[in-house]
């Protein structure tokens, strides 16, 4: 009998070992570098950023950037609440409902499951424009200035019932015809038996989700007043440090701002770490369970 290979040899040639994790090694360092430069320049001196560049470590180090970014903190973290709850909510929203359309647009005996699909693509090609949907938000549903438009609007996203339909469809179909000779009804099946079989796709749309409701200051924009959520707030700030450089150049109102320095080059990068961060913690804090759906997903199916 041949010697079994002891389960600490590797099954990769020297050189195949080079290689490959050579490729990761590079792989990783081009996702490290753009966020350790995006701190680099954040908290480097705006004049040293616009004369040299950024560099891997911070030029003339000051946080002057994330004054400007916090300059009024308890507004800072009302915004972040309000994003957070909008996020979560919305994302349990949105999954829920994504989820349960495609189930029922995946099963072949139901009778509509084409007419939907196409009344679905047809909103995706073709928009009713900004006017009859800010008419409809503030005249008709009376949704103008709360979180529900900002929960609702984005709820129903066609790519993820799309995604999640193409998984439930890849189901085999005698898994639900013996569940069905079991007794079992349609939400038990739905809730039961094929959604925990496609934990990848409930993953995936569900991380997609926290980023659109996280990353979306427009819909505030449109359609908000007094709520405003940390994507909107930060780019408020963006609007305020070119109206500071604007009363610096021309005077405002007769004031002297020539002895004001504004971090104008660095506050853009505070900014992209003080929204991107949450979701970097988020994502490491969740990570094992992101890999046990997937994991769980693989084996079931």
């Amino acid at each position: 009998m041949k010697n079994k290979p002891k389960a600490y040899e590797s099954i990769y040639t020297p050189f195949e070992s080079i290689v490959l994790f050579g490729t990761i090694i590079v792989f990783m360092l081009l996702v490290l570098i753009p966020f350790v430069t995006l701190i680099s320049g954040s908290l480097s001196n705006s004049d040293a950023i616009t004369d040299y560049g950024v560099r891997l470590w911070p030029r003339k180090f000051t946080l002057d950037a994330y004054r400007v970014v916090f300059m009024y903190p308890e507004e800072m973290l009302i915004s972040y609440g309000v994003s957070i709850l909008v996020t979560v909510v919305g994302t349990i929203i949105n999954v829920l409902l994504c989820s349960m359309v495609a189930f029922a647009l995946s099963r072949s005996y139901f009778r509509y499951r084409k007419a939907i699909t196409v009344y679905l693509m047809f909103t995706v090609m073709f928009n009713a424009g900004f006017i009859p949907q800010y008419i409809l938000y503030r005249n008709y549903l009376m949704l103008y200035d709360t979180y529900w438009v900002l929960i609702l609007s984005p709820a129903v996203m066609v790519g993820h019932i799309i995604m999640l339909r193409a998984f439930y469809s890849a189901l085999p179909e005698e898994l639900y015809e013996s569940v069905r000779l079991e007794g079992a009804n349609q939400f038990v099946v739905f809730s039961k038996i094929a959604t925990p079989l496609i934990l990848p796709g409930i993953a995936t749309i569900t991380f997609y989700s926290v980023l659109t409701y996280w990353n979306d200051p427009s819909t505030a924009m449109l359609y908000t007043e007094d709520i405003v959520p940390v994507a909107l707030y930060l780019t408020r700030i963006t609007n305020y440090i070119e109206f500071l450089k604007y009363a610096q150049e021309n005077g405002f109102a007769g004031l002297d701002m020539s002895d004001y320095k504004i971090p104008e080059a660095t506050v853009v990068y505070a900014i992209a770490l003080a929204t991107t961060a949450p979701m970097l913690c988020l994502f490491a804090a969740f990570q094992r369970y992101f890999v046990r759906g997937l994991t769980s997903g693989s084996v079931k199916g």
